[in-house]
């Protein structure tokens, strides 16, 4: 039989006092310790990156402001600048006033939030 291998890991006090509070409250959840609950809390977590580490989504944010915002292409390797006007969305990339990325920046909530500011100003940007 071989033993267990374990290593010491540093949380703050006030943090580990949070987590055995929150463990000793809902012992329905199962967690016995502090250390249960933050070996399963980091797996969970390692489970959630491994994917986005090993197959990141094809399109990131890269920046915005009230003009427009850049939008990282992975599959393409480029950049694209989507620029909010008056009159529309433009992607300089694709040079249309809709495409991919600009689906992408209408679908992230800072942007909605610009978007429909500048609808209400009369511009005709679509409905978000």
């Amino acid at each position: 039989m071989s033993e267990r291998q374990y290593k010491n890991v540093s949380v703050k006090s006030e943090f580990a006092e949070e987590i055995e509070k929150f463990v000793d409250s809902h012992p329905q959840l199962g967690y016995r310790s502090i250390a249960q609950f933050m070996e399963d809390a980091s797996r969970r977590r390692l489970e959630e990156l491994i994917p986005e580490s090993v197959n990141p989504p094809r399109f990131e944010q890269i920046n915005h402001d009230n003009n427009g915002v850049k939008v990282h292409d992975r599959q393409l390797r480029k950049v694209a600048d989507i620029y909010f006007r008056p009159e529309g969305p433009w992607c300089d990339l694709d040079q249309k006033s809709t495409c991919v990325h600009i689906d992408y920046a209408l679908s992230l909530p800072e942007i909605r939030d610009i978007v429909r500011k500048h609808n209400k100003a009369g511009w005709k940007l679509p409905d978000v």
